[in-house]
């Protein structure tokens, strides 16, 4: 199946060589990486394995070079927490759907009980009855976010919450909670049953890294990178990751295609991180332990792409007061007032929320690329090929990202 995926993608980049960008080829990337057979790109079923096998296949198709011992995968390991298949949420006795009534917190340990349902600000009046009880809470009232640390032990914590975003986490609380859309919940809920079941495993994970060599300066890189792991599956339910981060893979792959085809001064990495979502670890394992023909004191400038799918509203860049040169550049690639690429930019200041953030802080100058606009599906069930529609700003984006690269 893999095989086939990379021969469509491969048409749509053979089928479009005069283009600078190719919006084509980008869109199939998208679909093919959030399809079912990916399992949301996570820790279940192999999902980012699969993934990695996919970029890998690319890298080799195209001709970019290898770097340690021929390789182009960087290993790592960390643990994860996962859920099973047989998770199951009822109130009184109606079965919540997964992903769309009710996500369960990252690090949810196992449980299997019926409860009663308490709301927070009766906390006080049954001490004696916590064990039987789940507490209820909506995270919209501050009062009940302030009596949440007065509450005391309960077998489990329900949060209502106006929009489900779900996560992973690399431990086990001490305590179970879930999540439920507050228009799923019924008025004046009694009962809940709960059957969660939760294992932590030691997952094996692969960054996948490979180069064009530079004409002249062949020693000193450039990195583009992107993650390509998702949030996986939560039980039965999957989180495609189309925009996070599906098109930021899709957009180094197609820089790739062409720096492959218009190599310039300097030698170009690409850098598919796994590892992301659970808290920046393959950045983290690359930067603390880089190979020896990719240091970190020979990377020029380090562009991390995530969230690539719209651009309505211009372009986000992280570490831009950090690097102000740098972002004047950008804003001269982005060119004069009658020809823009993209609307505006959003200059921010140092964040931890991206690939980017451990090779600067080991000393590399980089920026964090994310794009604006209308598309607000992120960590959700919604986030998906089908919502996620290329449009003129891809173009415009990739347009800019190179250039600003030519330039630099």
């Amino acid at each position: 199946m893999l095989k086939a995926f990379l021969f469509i993608i491969l048409l749509a980049v053979f089928n479009l060589n005069n283009f600078a960008q190719n919006r084509q080829f980008a869109q199939k990337t998208i679909d093919t990486l959030s399809s079912n057979a990916f399992y949301g790109r996570g820790y279940v079923k192999g999902g980012d394995k699969k993934a990695a096998l996919f970029i890998l296949q690319f890298y080799t198709t195209i001709g970019l070079k290898p770097f340690k011992n021929s390789t182009y995968l960087y290993p790592f390991s960390f643990m994860v927490n996962t859920f099973s298949s047989k998770c199951k949420v009822k109130i009184d006795g109606k079965i919540l759907t997964p992903g769309l009534d009710y996500i369960l917190n990252p690090g949810c340990p196992s449980i299997r009980k019926k409860l009663f349902i308490r709301p927070i600000l009766d906390h006080k009046t049954y001490p004696e009855k916590r064990k039987r009880s789940a507490l209820l809470y909506d995270t919209s009232y501050k009062l009940e976010k302030q009596e949440l640390a007065k509450a005391g032990t309960f077998n489990l914590k329900i949060a209502l919450q106006r929009k489900l975003t779900w996560s992973v986490a690399t431990s086990k609380d001490s305590r179970a909670g879930i999540e439920i859309l507050k228009t799923s919940f019924p008025n004046n809920s009694k009962k809940i049953k709960v059957n969660i079941r939760s294992k932590m495993v030691y997952h094996d994970a692969n960054n996948v890294i490979g180069y064009i060599e530079g004409t002249e300066i062949k020693d000193s890189f450039i990195v583009l990178t992107a993650h390509y792991d998702h949030l996986g599956m939560m039980g039965k339910t999957m989180f495609p990751g189309a925009n996070d981060n599906a098109s930021g893979v899709a957009m180094m792959m197609d820089m790739a295609n062409y720096f492959r085809k218009n190599p310039c001064k300097y030698s170009i990495a690409f850098i598919a991180f796994a590892g992301e979502e659970p808290g920046l670890i393959g950045s983290k394992s690359y930067t603390d332990n880089p190979w020896a023909e990719l240091p970190l004191g020979k990377i020029k400038f380090l562009i991390n792409l995530d969230l690539m799918g719209s651009g309505e509203k211009g372009i986000a860049v992280v570490n831009a007061t950090i690097f102000p040169d740098y972002f004047n550049k950008l804003q001269i690639a982005n060119g004069n007032a009658d020809k823009k690429y993209l609307p505006g930019f959003k200059s921010r200041g140092k964040a931890a929320n991206s690939d980017h953030y451990w090779f600067v802080e080991r000393g590399v100058k980089g920026f964090f690329f994310y794009l604006m606009g209308d598309y607000n599906h992120y960590h959700d069930i919604e986030d998906n090929a089908k919502n996620l529609k290329l449009g003129e700003f891809y173009d415009k984006s990739f347009l800019l990202i190179r250039d600003f690269i030519l330039l630099i």
